[in-house]
């Protein structure tokens, strides 16, 4: 049968039949009697497999880092962020930083997951630095479509060769060189990662820095809102922003999953810079909490120093009459902040776990009299 596109208003009959292939309709008629497929990911409830992806943050907050742990982490096997990715080789192609910084951070990825760079190379991470080289992927044509370039197709052919878990692009701006804020070229740019991701039989991410507007919002996004849709997962990485005229943890930083297609959503993880790369922060669920839980750590630290420089003894005993976070609670430096006594005896716990103070004896042995004091 001869068939055309209708345009909307116009009458068929206006125009000569066009020949077209027939509608292949999905044939669903015997799922009945097999079983249901199990979906299939790159890291279980974050990154499915065979799409692609956006992770987003600012610039210095660590994303990169993220990323190459999460390379690290499929070709040697171990967890990422409390996750097990799919075992397997891992493409890492960075256009923002040299050889050298790239080898500086590896090291210390590797330290921690207790692999060598033989270990890391036999198991398939390829890692190409692009950094002052052109690292465009998809390119605008004079007619205003986007087009593969040389380099993508030697990716493509790779993918196809070795099947890598995941496949890092960093960071969009070298790889893309459309306007950010057409939805066409959005789209466009979205369906080349997702064939990528299907030749590779992974996962494809790529990495970007979000607009002025997309920091203010909390969305994480740059240009067109297409680059939420054009995308089956998406994450964004954020920092701690002053307040009130206080010094923010530079350390800390929330990890959003902002989208996930075929899994749970609006999960996030607090991480804190150690050692060359971020681990989860322990018994954080969130941002705000993990400021205000640093904060009071700050006040009781503060006010422990001010007591003691005043001969002002307190005690970790809470039936005492000099117990700390009750004495601490009244002092104009928790209300300024709203720190409350809770507050006061959560981040006592906290600093006597990371070995920041400690109790002492004071005074005539035999009188058994003890303190606390920093460490």
């Amino acid at each position: 049968m001869n068939v055309r596109a209708i345009i909307p208003g116009e009458r068929l009959e206006n125009h000569s039949p066009v020949k077209a292939e027939p509608l292949r309709w999905l044939d669903m008629s015997s799922w009945d009697n097999k079983p249901i497929p199990e979906r299939k990911w790159a890291i279980r409830d974050r990154v499915p497999l065979k799409q692609a992806g956006l992770f987003s943050g600012e610039g210095g907050t660590g994303k990169s880092i993220l990323e190459l742990m999460k390379n690290v982490a499929h070709v040697a096997g171990k967890d990422w962020l409390g996750s097990m990715p799919e075992p397997g080789p891992a493409f890492y192609l960075g256009a923002e930083d040299d050889q050298e910084e790239i080898h500086i951070r590896l090291a210390a990825i590797a330290q921690h997951y207790d692999v060598s760079f033989q270990d890391l190379t036999v198991g398939g991470l390829r890692v190409l630095p692009l950094l002052g080289k052109d690292a465009t992927l998809c390119a605008v044509t004079k007619g205003g479509n986007i087009e593969v370039t040389a380099l993508y197709r030697q990716i493509y052919e790779a993918a196809g060769d070795i099947k890598p878990k995941n496949i890092s692009i960093d960071t969009l701006s070298r790889a893309f060189s459309g306007n950010e804020i057409d939805r066409v070229q959005v789209y466009a740019f979205a369906m080349h990662m997702q064939a990528l991701a299907m030749v590779a039989n992974g996962s494809v991410t790529v990495l970007s820095h979000p607009s002025l507007s997309g920091i203010s919002s909390g969305s994480g996004l740059s240009g067109s809102t297409a680059w939420h849709g054009a995308f089956r997962f998406r994450q964004y990485l954020k920092g701690v922003k002053a307040s009130d005229g206080e010094q923010p943890d530079n350390d800390l930083r929330e990890l959003e999953f902002k989208k996930n297609q075929y899994g749970p959503r609006g999960e996030s993880i607090v991480l804190r810079y150690q050692r060359g790369l971020f681990l989860p922060e322990a018994g954080v669920s969130n941002l705000d909490k993990a400021t205000r839980t640093v904060m009071a750590e700050d006040v009781f630290m503060d006010l422990l120093r001010r007591f003691a420089a005043h001969n002002r003894n307190v005690s970790d005993k809470a039936t005492a009459n000099n117990y700390a976070p009750t004495a601490f609670a009244r002092e104009d430096a928790a209300k300024k902040q709203a720190i409350k006594k809770g507050d006061l005896e959560q981040a006592m716990r906290g600093l006597f776990s990371a070995d920041r103070i400690t109790v002492e004896q004071y005074g005539k042995p035999s009188l058994h009299r003890y303190r606390l004091a920093l460490k």
